[in-house]
């Protein structure tokens, strides 16, 4: 295990200020804390328009940030922000929306799902699946024209993408024209390899996977279901294109490896990138490191082709 160059560089920086992220305190501690580190993050680029939407979902409504870029718009981004479901806030992800929103030339919406333990399972899925018919309906009446929409999230994020896709396949809903999973989680029960190998670290561990889902899923029974761990689904059939980035040094490898392998059994066309020497959370890191841009370089080239064919049938 080695770290690439500048992942070295960011933790030891992490270190250097104390910072604890979301690795020991309260729940409230540990959101303060993965605030603290996004706020190294500074600012995103400028976009042409930013549009708050407020959306009704189970019992509530959510607000969606929409980051919309100066560029012309070529698909229509519903992000799932990470955070085990208990951290994370839509600031913290303003800089990252900005820069894929830019680099992909695409409406970006940023999705304020609420957090366990207030708001356990299954409550962000019915969030999330409220702001996929919002994302249907906005792009077909408020845009003017049918974008490829594009569903993506990031570690528990990734989870609830994947969740997503599958039950908008299962339910007739909204279509998907590519999932982009970035080290997702998507089995919940904590028994893969990497788990082994990456127990203790270093970066995210065993040991905080575990508290995240037992705030996300208090009853241990629910996580063997796929609304919990996608990896178990039984129905692999009618799933769009996948893009799915992992992080080397994370026990959260093999849910994505694992993830991706069922999807080309499946049939389905998969882009697969291990980011070596990285650990969990970093492509999320942008201004600070660079791997983050090739990634999006990726997701930006898929885009094109969805954008180049939708053109054409138009």
């Amino acid at each position: 295990m080695e770290f690439a160059p500048e992942m070295l560089e960011y933790a030891t920086r992490i270190v250097s200020l104390g910072l604890k992220g979301f690795t020991e305190g309260t729940v409230q501690e540990r959101r303060d804390g993965y605030s603290a580190i996004g706020d190294l993050l500074g600012p995103g680029p400028e976009m042409k328009e930013i549009r708050d939407a407020l959306v009704t979902s189970l019992d509530g409504s959510i607000l969606i940030k929409n980051y919309i870029p100066k560029a012309e718009i070529r698909s229509h981004i519903l992000y799932f922000h990470g955070g085990g479901w208990v951290v994370g806030r839509i600031r913290d992800f303003d800089p990252f929306a900005r820069k894929l929103a830019e680099g992909t030339s695409s409406i970006v919406s940023l999705v304020d799902y609420r957090l366990a333990p207030e708001h356990p399972y299954p409550i962000p899925l019915e969030d999330a699946y409220a702001s996929l018919e919002w994302a249907d309906k906005f792009k077909n009446e408020e845009l003017g024209k049918d974008l490829p929409l594009v569903v993506v999230g990031d570690s528990a994020g990734g989870n609830i993408a994947a969740v997503t896709v599958l039950r908008a396949r299962d339910r007739k809903g909204p279509k998907i024209d590519l999932q982009v999973l970035i080290y997702p989680v998507t089995e919940t029960l904590c028994d893969t390899e990497t788990y082994k190998e990456f127990e203790f670290g270093p970066g995210l561990t065993k040991k905080d996977m575990e508290w995240f889902i037992s705030n996300y899923l208090p009853d241990p029974k629910n996580r063997k279901e796929w609304t919990a761990s996608p990896l178990l689904s039984s129905n692999w059939k009618d799933l769009p294109p996948a893009i799915v980035f992992t992080a080397g040094i994370d026990p959260l490898r093999a849910d994505g490896e694992l993830y991706s392998k069922k999807l080309t059994e499946a049939g389905h066309p998969v882009i697969f990138k291990n980011f070596e020497g990285y650990t969990h959370g970093f492509f999320t890191k942008v201004n600070l490191l660079k791997a983050p841009e090739e990634g999006i370089r990726i997701i930006s080239q898929e885009i094109e082709k969805l954008h180049f064919l939708s053109s054409k049938t138009a």
